[in-house]
């Protein structure tokens, strides 16, 4: 069997003095904003990119801070998730799909997206991505 490959790209967004999570809900479920890397898209392209369709957000991505991979619907599907730092931008979304922009706390995060494990250990993680 010939397997597609999908890069599904995530940005964790934490506002330090609320302590919350930016979050989204989309026709199904809440996550983190991101989406499908664009053909010929780098993997930081295409958070900043996600993030700003589906939060009105400006954003930089610093470290990957979660990697996990899975097979859906004849999908190899790679979820790389960024540690972003919010540079400017107004909450909106231009995203159909995006039904809820919400800042939420990390126990209500944590409860929605159990597949990320401990946001707190999240947020410490850094493995060093670099574009050559």
């Amino acid at each position: 069997m010939n397997m597609v490959h999908v890069d599904v790209v995530y940005a964790l967004l934490y506002d330090e003095s609320l302590d919350k999570v930016l979050t989204v809900h989309n026709e199904r479920f809440w996550s983190l904003p991101g989406g499908k890397r664009e053909h010929g898209e780098l993997l930081m392209q295409a958070a900043v990119r996600e993030v700003k369709e589906e939060t009105g957000l400006d954003i930089s991505v610093t470290a990957i801070i979660h990697v996990s991979e899975k097979v859906i619907a004849g999908e190899h599907v790679t979820f790389i998730t960024f540690r972003g730092e919010l540079i400017g931008g107004t909450i909106g979304t231009t995203d159909s799909e995006i039904q809820a922009v919400e800042w939420k706390t990390i126990e209500e995060t944590e409860a929605l997206m159990p597949y990320l494990g401990s946001i707190r250990e999240l947020l410490g993680n850094k493995a060093y991505y670099v574009v050559e």
